[in-house]
């Protein structure tokens, strides 16, 4: 989510112009191959934190994730919708009844099959982004804008 930045001016102050774009980065993680051939898919483990910086909590959190290999079948466990454009896998976790909090650790499994066993067994991935829908922490620091 975007904000846009506030310029503020005050005479008595000293000089420097401080301005900050985009949104802060709530989530970090990795998405290691844990199983590289199960009988037709290759077994990644996606391990997620939530900043403890970073004070509102989190209400759904979409991954993107690039594979080496355009892939032919996606799938992710427990109730994470995973879509799949070529080598691009897109992974979401609506909202639900306890929302992550900062500090929070997250993992799951994805199953990914590519064109053939040898593919697929040689398949890697990286998580290339995070999309944070958040609201404010109104017990903790209140909602900081991240």
């Amino acid at each position: 989510m975007y904000s846009k930045p506030i310029v503020l001016t005050h005479s008595d102050m000293a000089e420097g112009v401080y301005a900050a774009s985009g949104a802060a980065t709530c989530w970090s993680g990795s998405c290691p191959s844990v199983q590289n051939w199960n009988g037709s898919h290759n077994v990644f483990e996606v391990r997620i934190s939530h900043s403890a910086d970073v004070q509102h909590i989190s209400n759904a959190v979409t991954i993107t994730i690039q594979f080496n290999s355009p892939l032919t079948d996606v799938y992710a466990e427990n109730g994470w919708s995973c879509t799949a454009n070529g080598s691009t896998v897109t992974v979401t976790r609506p909202s639900h009844a306890n929302a992550y909090n900062s500090g929070d650790n997250v993992t799951f499994k994805i199953w990914a099959k590519a064109a053939d066993e040898t593919t697929t067994k040689a398949l890697y991935a990286n998580i290339t982004g995070f999309s944070c829908d958040y609201s404010a922490n109104v017990q903790g620091n209140g909602g900081d804008g991240n």
